[in-house]
């Protein structure tokens, strides 16, 4: 597979995944900061991506860098 073609799929898997777990963790909880964090994680992660896949060569480093950010985001609400 092509590295950009690698990069849309890996972008378009973050948004696809993330909204539904946004969902899932963030509105039981109610309106706190720790609810807030994946919503905040997931748009970290986005920005993050298309901010890196524009300033380096390697389309696929944005994406996975996004998935890391809204991982943490992900384990730092799981964890408080």
């Amino acid at each position: 597979m092509r590295k950009n073609l690698t990069g849309a799929v890996l972008q378009i898997a973050l948004l696809v995944i993330g909204i539904p777990v946004v969902y899932l963790v963030a509105f039981p909880f109610g309106l706190t900061a720790k609810s807030l964090l994946p919503p905040l994680g997931l748009l970290a992660g986005l920005i993050v991506s298309g901010v890196l896949v524009k300033r380096t060569n390697q389309p696929v480093s944005g994406p996975l860098t996004g998935w890391l950010v809204f991982g943490a985001a992900m384990a730092l609400a799981l964890v408080l």
